[in-house]
């Protein structure tokens, strides 16, 4: 009966610790360096070029991309992204801003801009998630 109270006990530690890591929140990008700092067209390029080798350099980095402002497009889920231009033209890098950290006000088709955010590879366009604008 005793070993069965410690089997509970430490089920209900167990369970509040999961419950806690599970709901504790993410920090943003603001203070973290990038790994990489390049335009858009780099970028893009690395991926084009050899999407093996770029995903093995770029995959869960934080880069700072800096390029021309394609389109700014909402989400159905509530989220924003900003698709940047590339030589290529019909392809960009698409940064998905972070909701909690970033907004997409002033944010205009055709600004330059820099974003900073976490690659997530490449689709058809390269990918960055929880990116914030950064304002120089």
């Amino acid at each position: 009966m005793k070993a069965l109270k410690i089997i509970l006990v430490l089920a209900i530690i167990a369970a509040l610790g999961g419950y806690y890591v599970y709901n504790k929140p993410v920090s943003g990008l603001e203070d973290t360096k990038p790994a990489f700092t390049m335009s858009s067209d780099e970028l893009f390029t690395a991926f084009e070029t050899d999407e093996t080798a770029a995903n093995k350099k770029f995959l869960g980095k934080v880069i700072e991309v800096s390029g021309t402002v394609q389109s700014v497009n909402h989400e159905q889920d509530g989220n924003t992204s900003v698709t940047l231009q590339t030589a290529g033209g019909m392809f960009g890098v698409i940064c998905r801003l972070d909701s909690l950290n970033s907004s997409p006000q002033g944010i205009t088709n055709g600004q330059k801009v820099s974003m900073k955010g976490e690659c997530s590879g490449m689709l058809m366009d390269v990918v960055l998630v929880r990116c914030i604008n950064i304002k120089k």
